[in-house]
């Protein structure tokens, strides 16, 4: 029996409709804390929940209270 190959609609279904590029990304406890309780709370990967929290904050014309 042969064997390899892909097979239609098999593998896990991509989340975006653009090309990916991993990062490293280090932040503190504290903050790794509360974005772990918002992708929670959302049910989203934490690669998810970045990526919306940022187009959050564009949308509001990137003003943030750093």
């Amino acid at each position: 029996m042969a064997r390899g190959g892909f097979r239609e609609g098999a593998g896990r279904k991509k989340e975006y409709n653009e090309p990916v590029k991993k990062i490293l990304l280090g932040l503190p406890e504290s903050v790794l804390k509360q974005l772990d309780s918002f992708a929670t709370a959302k049910n989203l990967s934490r690669p998810k929940a970045v990526a919306i929290l940022v187009e959050q904050a564009m949308q509001t014309g990137g003003q943030l209270a750093v």
